[in-house]
């Protein structure tokens, strides 16, 4: 069980803007979607307008990102090739900009990075959502 109510992961010289709170989430890949907007899938979604979209959606936070990084063997395979983004906690990096962190796989390992709000998403740039 992931308890998505702790306090989250703060990078040195970040802070937390805003920590959307799940209680307790049971990992299984099988319970987690993906979500694209219609821009991002036609191109790319300028990230301030994708978090509006997303205020109504299950977003997971970023206490699911980091227990991941902690047992990277159950990330499937398939999530490869994808930057997925854990709206459910925003931060703002040491200079006050907002930004969202995501999962990633860096060629022999998976690893945290982020984009800033005013950054584009693309299609390789979906939400993860409890489903």
């Amino acid at each position: 069980l992931i308890d998505c109510d702790s306090a989250p992961f703060v990078p040195n010289g970040w802070s937390v803007e805003k920590h959307k709170k799940g209680g307790f989430f049971k990992f299984d890949p099988a319970k987690i979607s993906f979500y694209l907007a219609k821009k991002q899938k036609s191109g790319h979604s300028e990230g301030n307008d994708l978090r509006k979209e997303l205020v109504s959606q299950p977003v997971l936070n970023a206490n699911v990102l980091d227990y991941l990084l902690a047992h990277p063997e159950l990330i499937p395979e398939k999530w490869e090739g994808k930057y997925i983004f854990f709206w459910g906690t925003i931060y703002r990096d040491s200079d006050g900009s907002p930004n969202v962190r995501c999962l990633r796989w860096h060629g022999s390992k998976w690893c945290w990075d982020y984009e800033w709000l005013n950054g584009g998403f693309d299609s390789d740039s979906p939400a993860a959502l409890a489903s």
